[in-house]
């Protein structure tokens, strides 16, 4: 049974080695060059994600007492009883967590190619000689009587307005309000309350890991946005230039 020592000794460890990885991806590994803050904050945010995005349905029970330990036993039975309810909500959420954290990997992957294709094109800009065309997807076409026609901006993405919602609903509630009009609701709703009061140490764990979890989702999308609005500033000065 992992003691509370032993556990904060390995976040301790944990949280040290996820600080060398930041210090190590402050550089690009490609080019070598520094990375900007964006896509430092970017890389930190699909850090957190990968921490958290594993929910566990099965934390560790201790007792320092035989009383403690009377009950760590009852809540062991408990929990093994209830698996077959809570086990597979845990892994629904978790197989979405997969889904997120990869689809936001795959999207600060393509953030960090553009910003490298866009480099390429600037450099290309700066050093061919006066009067050439631009290699590359920046070729002049006809139509364009010898000016580059450059691609256009891809479409906005459109989530400027979920920004607001995400930081609303990331957060999970595990205790709804629970009332009644009548005696015999009011006394349903006491019994409710009852037994969620001691399934706390159960599902209380489990909707902190997922809060985690969202905290870091939602924390990605400024950045993201940020991100790509920084790609199409540097487009449109490409462009203009």
């Amino acid at each position: 049974m992992i003691t509370q020592v032993e556990a904060a000794t390995v976040a301790t460890i944990l949280e040290t080695l996820r600080a060398e990885l930041r210090a190590l991806r402050t550089t690009s590994p490609e080019t070598g060059t520094a990375l900007s803050a964006i896509e430092r904050e970017l890389q930190h945010c699909a850090e957190q994600l990968e921490i958290t995005r594993v929910v566990s349905a099965h934390w560790p029970l201790e007792g320092k007492n035989l009383y403690e330990r009377g009950w760590v036993l009852v809540h062991k039975v408990v929990r093994r009883y209830l698996r077959w309810y809570i086990n597979p909500i845990v892994e629904q959420q978790n197989g979405f967590n997969a889904v997120a954290a990869r689809a936001l990997s795959l999207l600060i992957e393509a953030n960090a190619e553009l910003r490298d294709q866009l480099a390429d094109l600037r450099r290309q800009s700066d050093v061919r000689p006066p009067g050439a065309a631009p290699s590359g997807s920046l070729q002049p076409t006809p139509e364009s009587n010898g000016s580059a026609n450059f691609p256009s901006a891809p479409p906005d993405l459109a989530l400027h307005s979920l920004i607001t919602a995400l930081a609303g609903r990331q957060m999970v509630r595990a205790h709804w309000d629970l009332d009644g009009a009548t005696p015999f609701t009011k006394a349903k709703a006491l019994a409710k309350q009852g037994l969620r009061q001691y399934l706390r140490w159960m599902l209380n764990p489990i909707v902190e890991q997922q809060n985690a979890a969202n905290a870091a989702l939602a924390g990605a999308v400024p950045y993201l946005l940020a991100a790509d609005a920084e790609l199409r500033a540097n487009l449109a000065a490409l462009r203009a230039g």
